[in-house]
């Protein structure tokens, strides 16, 4: 109430929210910190993770595709496209395609060599359906 412009507020809140695994919650705060500062790419990521948590994947999608106009070189997002588009839109190609850029850019990035089993093993099933 002291500082309604403050875009950190709302921001400490989905955060806090977030790591409770408050999703529901957190994309209310994500939404109004992103309201007062419409540039905070992680916090439009989060937002998005957010909406995956909560089985909205073509939301979080929206969400990650917003971030990547702003830096489409941003690594958490590029992740999190890999694990949507896996787990959530099973567009097996898409995660692929993001699976690659991530590795091009930092194939140390955290978590990237755990899933690329998950991905090849769901491009296996897939069989010729999807080519890499």
């Amino acid at each position: 109430k002291q500082n309604p412009k403050d875009p950190q507020v709302p921001l400490e809140l989905a955060n806090y929210l977030y790591d409770k695994h408050y999703f529901n919650l957190a994309i209310n705060w994500y939404q109004r910190a992103l309201t007062l500062d419409p540039r905070n790419i992680n916090a439009r990521t989060d937002l998005g993770t957010s909406y995956f948590y909560t089985g909205q994947p073509q939301q979080a999608l929206a969400e990650y595709n917003k971030a990547l106009k702003q830096n489409p070189n941003h690594q958490p997002t590029l992740f999190n496209l890999i694990v949507v588009n896996l787990e959530g839109t099973h567009d097996l190609r898409a995660a692929r395609r993001y699976w690659n850029e991530l590795n091009r850019q930092n194939p140390n990035y955290p978590g990237l060599t755990d899933i690329k089993p998950k991905l090849d093993a769901a491009m296996a099933s897939a069989g010729s359906a999807v080519k890499p």
